[in-house]
C-alpha cells in the first residue's frame, strides 16, 4: 500500500488527477481512463486525458456510470504504455485527488504489476479538506459538492471530475487563507 505522503499545506504547483475504473478493487479491476490537470502558480498549464483498453469487458454498471463502452476502449492503448506517460506527467508535483487513497491504490497496484518505480509525490485529498472547510455540505461525495457549488462540469469522466476537484481545492485553499489572515 502506498504510504500516503500527505501534504499539510496548500500549494500553487500541483496536478489534480482522477481515474475511471472497471470496479472498486485495485487488485482485480482495471483503469479505463486517466485524467489530470497540471497547475503552476494556480494556473492551468497542461492536461493529460487518456482512455485505456482494460483488456476485459466493462461491467454494465460502469458503462451506465461513465457512458464508456467496450467499443470506446477497444482500440486504445493499454495501461502498460499509458502509465509510464502519466508518471512522467506528474513527476515532482503534489497530487490532488478526491478520495486520493482510492486513485493512488490503483496507481500503486499497476506500478507494482508493471515493475515500475514507485512514486513518492506528496498528495492532498480534497475529501479531507472539504470536511474541514465546507462544513455545511450534505456529504463529501464529488457529485454532491458539484451540486453544492452549482458547477456545470460533467461527472464520472476523469477530466470533468478533475475540474470539480480543483474547484473544491481552490475554494478550501481560499477559506484557509482567509482564516489565517
Amino acid at each position: 500500500m502506498i504510504v500516503l505522503n500527505k501534504e499539510e499545506t496548500f500549494v500553487s504547483d500541483y496536478v489534480v488527477f482522477d481515474l475511471e475504473t472497471t470496479g472498486l478493487d485495485a487488485t482485480s479491476d482495471r483503469i479505463i481512463e486517466i485524467g489530470a490537470l497540471k497547475y503552476q502558480k494556480n494556473e492551468l498549464v497542461d492536461e493529460f486525458s487518456v482512455l485505456i483498453n482494460p483488456k476485459v469487458k466493462l461491467p454494465p454498471v460502469i458503462t451506465r456510470i461513465t457512458g464508456l463502452s467496450d467499443e470506446d476502449l477497444q482500440d486504445k492503448n493499454t495501461i502498460e504504455s499509458v502509465l509510464p506517460e502519466f508518471l512522467s506527467f506528474i513527476e515532482g508535483y503534489t497530487l490532488i485527488a478526491h478520495n486520493s487513497e482510492f486513485d493512488l491504490g490503483f496507481i500503486e497496484e499497476n506500478i507494482k504489476r508493471l515493475n515500475l518505480e514507485m512514486i513518492n509525490n506528496k498528495n492532498i485529498d480534497t475529501v479531507e479538506i472539504a470536511r474541514k472547510y465546507i462544513p455545511k455540505a450534505y456529504n463529501y461525495k464529488l457529485e454532491t459538492l458539484k451540486k453544492y457549488f452549482h458547477l456545470e462540469f460533467g461527472s464520472h469522466r476523469s477530466v470533468d471530475d478533475c475540474k470539480t476537484t480543483n474547484y473544491v481545492y481552490q475554494y478550501c485553499k481560499d477559506k484557509a487563507l482567509a482564516i489565517k489572515s
